[in-house]
């Protein structure tokens, strides 16, 4: 699922960025700013707690830090305010509107039990990714869906979370190939690899 091969922190902002639909030039930034609950006209509360439900059904805590240990919501808040483009902004929120909206949420996709939210999330993702048959314009990325804007909110969840330290040294272990390898570099239980997503 993810490229780690000649990754940097750098290079992987500025696919979060491309992502986002960044209003402005990508390699200008150098770091993604937290921006709290409230904070913006796009990013109200009740969408904050929506993204927030959202962002632990997907990567919840468990053995190794989930999406809310790294603030993902907050990120993302900053990047809808800071550098996503107008329309991809709008798209955004649309998405998450939806999700609060689900049957079986009745708007209050937050107030539901975990399991019931993994239920519910499960049955509108497996509609909004359905591939939709539209001309693949990446060919590194994924096959576009039903739901662009759902894909795209969740890439950047993801794409959030791993850009996050704890996320690349504690959820992300080496893995020997399988049959003999002699490496070029000392490998030990401690090696970590360089990571982040691939092309998207």
């Amino acid at each position: 699922m993810f490229d780690h091969s000649g990754m940097d922190r750098r290079t992987l902002l500025a696919r979060a960025l491309m992502l986002a639909g960044a209003s402005a030039a990508a390699s200008a930034c150098t770091s993604l700013e937290p921006l709290g609950e409230g904070a913006s006209a796009s990013m109200t509360s009740a969408r904050m707690i929506t993204l927030s439900a959202v962002a632990d059904t997907m990567i919840p805590t468990g053995s190794t830090v989930g999406a809310l240990d790294v603030n993902v919501p907050a990120l993302f808040a900053g990047l809808m305010e800071n550098w996503a483009a107008p329309a991809t902004r709008t798209s955004l929120m649309g998405a998450l509107d939806r999700i609060a909206m689900l049957p079986g949420a009745g708007g209050t996709f937050a107030g539901l039990d975990p399991a019931t939210r993994k239920t519910v999330l499960q049955r509108f993702d497996s509609v909004a990714l359905t591939p939709s048959g539209a001309p693949k314009l990446n060919p590194f990325g994924p096959e576009p869906a039903t739901d662009p804007a759902y894909q795209r909110l969740k890439q950047l969840i993801l794409t959030l979370f791993y850009l996050s330290q704890p996320a690349l040294t504690q959820e992300l272990a080496y893995t020997h190939v399988p049959g003999r390898w002699d490496p070029s570099v000392p490998v030990t239980s401690a090696t970590r690899p360089q990571g982040g997503p691939g092309m998207f």
